[in-house]
């Protein structure tokens, strides 16, 4: 009987002290995220002391009683409104405008690194530390084509730098947090993953490659840092899509931000070669024209005046295959490469021109400070002319580009034929031709009026299919059209 109770007992304690596989999952799954959280909470430990708030002034200078800006155009409408109203002329005050964002302290003498929209313009600059030490900063250097601006402080306490990764090593999915003063509330913490990298063509800079996130990031996380799990800085914060509930964010790559940073903090500029042309991608309607195997190279879309391309000889639609016999696969492939060689470094393009291979030479050359950095507003403007009754193939009216249309369409050149309409369902519609568009080139030859285009489009007709490349409301790009 006794052997038989201990048995019992034996088996009762068993019971109580096993865990069923369920448990055991759960048990494990809290101690996951409670080891995430205290990541997170490390970081934003970490990264306190190395993140700052900036804050600055402009002045501008206002009419006391019209309220323009002080600039051409307000000056000569409020002359007008003066003489009209035969009123005396009102002197100009000054208006303080306050603004801010974020920065993060690059190096420990007060070297700090933020966007060049946080400080542009600034009459004063003041730096806020985590324990809410101000200090006044200066601005070492600016660069406007990568929106990075380097500012300094004379602190007199001991500063943290933060440690940078290489952004390179960057994937989509990834773990990463955001810091800073957005609306300005500082030392604020978001946590997302890395949407994709790479991401370009958004208008935002001169430059870009950026790292697309979905943290959450607000105005004053401009030039605050995008880290990853273990506290390293990926990206600068440097913008962001309004729209509610969008989730994008984008911020520039760490090793392109230090870069330029180093640069400046040595010299207070910027070297950086350029090739003087915009670009897009290779789209399979292009491919199968050409005969590609693949996609892979950049299109020429447009090339600056005495740049080092146009010296070199390089065409609109050439598309790019490789430099100094390295494959070029995307646009991005061709910004980075770029950006590694030196000013005065001659190198070896491989294009296609019309679907035969060229081999063109470049000399590299500094970067114009003002390149890239033109107006990027589209605006639609109609034809404002009767069309001439010219109609080809592909259901196309086009009429000569005059010196008043050209002006009156914004923009810069007079040569080349606009659409004047596009018969609906044809070749051209279905490409994707619209009226206003300029045909500035087709197959590889330049139109400069009809009898250009028709013999350019005989041509095309071997390969059953022609290459458009068209200015739509000032901005380059190409299609292809068939002739079946």
């Amino acid at each position: 009987m006794r052997k038989i109770t201990v048995g019992i007992l034996a088996a009762v304690l068993s019971l109580m002290t096993f865990v069923s596989p369920v448990q055991a999952a759960d048990d494990q799954g809290l101690s996951a995220a409670i080891s995430m959280q205290k990541a997170f909470v490390n970081v934003a430990k970490q990264l306190k002391q190395s993140v700052v708030n900036i804050r600055i002034e402009k002045t501008s200078k206002v009419s006391s009683v019209f309220g323009f800006d002080s600039d051409e155009d307000s000056d000569e409408a409020e002359e007008f409104f003066r003489k009209f109203f035969k009123m005396p002329r009102n002197e100009k005050k000054e208006e303080k405008i306050l603004g801010g964002g974020s920065g993060i302290i690059f190096k420990e003498d007060g070297t700090i690194l933020t966007n060049n929209h946080v400080v542009k313009g600034a009459s004063k600059i003041t730096v806020k530390l985590h324990n809410g030490n101000e200090y006044p900063a200066e601005v070492l250097g600016q660069d406007p084509q990568t929106d990075v601006a380097v500012i300094k402080i004379k602190a007199n306490e001991k500063l943290t730098a933060a440690k940078f990764a290489n952004s390179d090593e960057v994937e989509s999915g990834q773990w990463c947090i955001a810091v800073g003063s957005p609306l300005g509330l500082e030392q604020t913490v978001t946590v997302g993953v890395v949407s994709a990298v790479g991401r370009s063509g958004l208008g935002a800079a001169a430059i870009e490659d950026f790292i697309q996130t979905d943290a959450s990031i607000n105005p004053g996380n401009s030039g605050g840092p995008l880290v990853d799990i273990m506290g390293r800085v990926i990206g600068i914060n440097t913008l962001i899509f309004t729209a509610p509930g969008s989730g994008i964010s984008f911020a520039i790559p760490s090793n392109l931000a230090v870069k330029v940073a180093e640069q400046i903090s040595k010299g207070g500029t910027v070297s950086r070669p350029y090739l003087g042309i915009s670009m897009v991608s290779v789209t399979d309607e292009l491919s199968e024209h050409y005969g590609l195997k693949d996609k892979q190279g950049a299109v020429v879309m447009d090339i600056t005046d005495k740049s080092p391309a146009a010296k070199a000889g390089f065409r609109k639609m050439d598309i790019i295959r490789s430099f100094n016999g390295k494959d070029m696969k995307t646009t991005e492939d061709v910004q980075k490469f770029i950006f590694a060689r030196n000013v005065g470094e001659e190198i070896k393009a491989q294009v296609l021109r019309n679907g035969k291979p060229v081999e063109l030479k470049i000399k590299l050359e500094q970067m114009p400070s003002t390149f890239g950095l033109a107006s990027s507003e589209i605006k639609e403007n109609p034809v404002r002319t009767k069309p001439l009754a010219v109609t080809d193939k592909l259901g196309l009216k086009v009429q000569k580009l005059t010196d008043e249309l050209a002006k009156s369409l914004g923009l810069k050149t007079s040569s080349g034929l606009v659409i004047a309409g596009v018969k609906d369902d044809s070749a051209a519609d279905k490409s994707g031709l619209k009226k206003g568009d300029i045909i500035t080139q087709v197959n590889g030859s330049d139109i400069n009026n009809e009898a250009d285009l028709e013999k350019a489009l005989k041509d095309g007709e071997k390969k059953q299919s022609s290459v458009f490349l068209i200015e739509r409301a000032t901005v380059p790009m190409f299609l292809v059209v068939s002739h079946k």
